[in-house]
């Protein structure tokens, strides 16, 4: 079912921007004090901000708990305060969440208490170039300045890798360039101090680059060898970006890597406030793809794959039992992951 939810992306996503907003910061709070939930998202300019903002908003609205969006300069800041119980919720991609789960690098251990709510949006990620630059493929990225790893979210520098070895390429066959998170690498693409960045299609980053850079921004198209991809990366899949009205950096349907992007919570959080808290952004997932373009290509039913690679919350496999979306096939994959 995650093979055919990001298959299904053919449309390129943009962003809006609703719901209440914290600084960014760590307090130490209990991850669900009375009352109030905090949701864990990327910085401002992305699509997981603009995500996180819209389910904090549908949860205060709907549940009567104080939900508040924080964002951090990255997902490998916050996935470990899920872990903690410093925070309620947090958005991570599948990728994340696997390796983070797993404890593969760049986690040292297992962050066994992690557990998923359901999956929020589908993401397709490219490579971003000048458009001036002549590069149009992966492969045209030899010898070039590419910016591979962030630190604020070091676990997307496997799919980054990943990408390349479509067109035939490792991190020594370019010049590796880390930064600290998204907003650095879009200003060095800016400055012409890179060549390459990674990034989500049509975020408000993307958009605001491209209306910066003279004749804008292209995304490359993946490399030949497509197989390269979930090969190097569990969880990424080589789907086809086709441009909308809004996009930018598109010439034509593109192919590009597909992720899905995880609502997540963890084991510190009680049964009955992840129950209410799916049951709200479900109940009202219509509305949500009305006013968010990044979930108009994903059906509500679309939220509960059965074949994940980390385990789901009690609370949320309650909610999904009460609505048929639970199966044997969940079961099974669910009792698998807890006992490895």
């Amino acid at each position: 079912m995650i093979a055919r939810t990001l298959t299904a992306l053919a449309a390129v996503l943009s962003l809006g921007l609703l719901g209440a907003c914290e600084p960014s910061g760590g307090d130490g709070a209990p991850a669900a004090a009375a009352g109030s939930v905090t949701i864990g998202s990327n910085p401002a300019g992305t699509h997981v901000y603009a995500v996180a903002a819209g389910f904090a908003k549908v949860v205060q609205e709907r549940t009567g708990m104080r939900a508040t969006m924080r964002p951090y300069a990255g997902s490998s800041v916050y996935l470990p305060m899920l872990q903690r119980g410093e925070i309620a919720f947090g958005l991570n991609t599948g990728i994340d969440s696997y390796l983070a789960y797993r404890g593969l690098p760049p986690y040292s251990e297992p962050m066994d208490r992690l557990r998923a709510v359901g999956v929020a949006f589908p993401l397709p990620i490219m490579y971003m170039v000048r458009a001036d630059s002549g590069l149009t493929r992966i492969e045209d990225l030899r010898g070039k300045r590419v910016v591979i790893a962030f630190r604020s979210n070091a676990a997307l520098e496997q799919l980054h890798t990943a990408i390349l070895a479509t067109g035939g390429l490792t991190p020594e066959d370019v010049t590796p360039v880390v930064v600290a998170g998204l907003p650095d690498a879009m200003r060095m693409l800016t400055e012409g101090r890179a060549d390459a960045v990674p990034t989500g299609l049509d975020t408000a980053l993307a958009i605001q680059v491209h209306s910066s850079i003279p004749g804008g921004i292209r995304y490359l198209t993946m490399g030949e060898d497509e197989a390269k991809l979930p090969a190097g990366m569990t969880g990424a899949v080589p789907v086809t970006a086709t441009p909308g009205a809004a996009s930018v950096g598109l010439e034509g349907p593109t192919r590009v890597a597909g992720v899905l992007d995880f609502l997540n919570s963890s084991t510190n959080v009680p049964e009955d406030v992840v129950y209410r808290v799916i049951k709200a952004i479900h109940e009202n997932w219509d509305q949500r793809r009305r006013e968010y373009v990044q979930l108009a290509n994903q059906p509500a039913d679309a939220i509960a794959p059965a074949d994940v690679n980390h385990p789901y919350h009690d609370g949320a496999i309650r909610y999904y039992r009460e609505v048929g979306l639970w199966t044997d096939a969940h079961e099974q994959n669910q009792a698998r992951l807890l006992s490895e």
